[in-house]
């Protein structure tokens, strides 16, 4: 009875981590993020100077917590809205250590921030983790990854691609 219960309650969770893979534009879902986007653009003529965000360009995996996610990736202000902080494009692979997809990715994910080294960064983050940052862009399955540039809305890839299909979704990315 237990191995039955345990797999009624681990098949959803298999299956939603296999789930098709799609890109699309991703939107914050927390409600005054989404208002805030939708209606603030920044003051160019604002006197602050911005601090930037000290980026590592070493070409390794970089990950991250909610809270270092919060403070490299992006601020949701309600009088600033949703903006990235970075100055280079970025990838943030959502996995979890108990994700087959994830962990069998892995590898390649790591291959790919040696190759793109010094023209993206490469995240992860640990969906256990960083819960509420995953309810901010709608995790809904693992992995997914989301692209982030400077003036650029976010893109969501959901599903383990294949080394090609992520080559391919970085080139078009970078190429944006």
């Amino acid at each position: 009875m237990k191995k039955f219960i345990f797999l009624t309650l681990a098949f959803p969770i298999i299956m939603g981590a296999c789930q098709q893979k799609n890109t699309k534009t991703v939107e914050p879902t927390d409600p005054v993020a989404v208002e805030t986007a939708q209606t603030t653009t920044p003051d160019p003529a604002a006197t602050e100077v911005e601090e930037a965000t000290q980026e590592d360009l070493t070409g390794k995996v970089i990950t991250l917590t909610a809270r270092d996610f919060r403070e490299k990736i992006i601020d949701i202000d309600p009088n600033q809205g949703y903006r990235y902080k970075g100055q280079m494009p970025c990838v943030v692979d959502f996995y979890a250590n108990w994700c087959r997809p994830c962990m069998g990715f892995k590898p390649i994910f790591h291959k790919l921030s040696e190759q793109y080294k010094g023209k993206i960064i490469f995240y992860q983050i640990d969906v256990d983790k960083a819960q509420d940052i995953c309810s901010i862009f709608n995790i809904e399955s693992i992995p997914t990854f989301i692209f982030f540039d400077k003036g650029a809305q976010p893109l969501k890839m959901v599903g383990a691609p294949t080394e090609q299909e992520m080559v391919k979704a970085i080139d078009d990315f970078l190429a944006q």
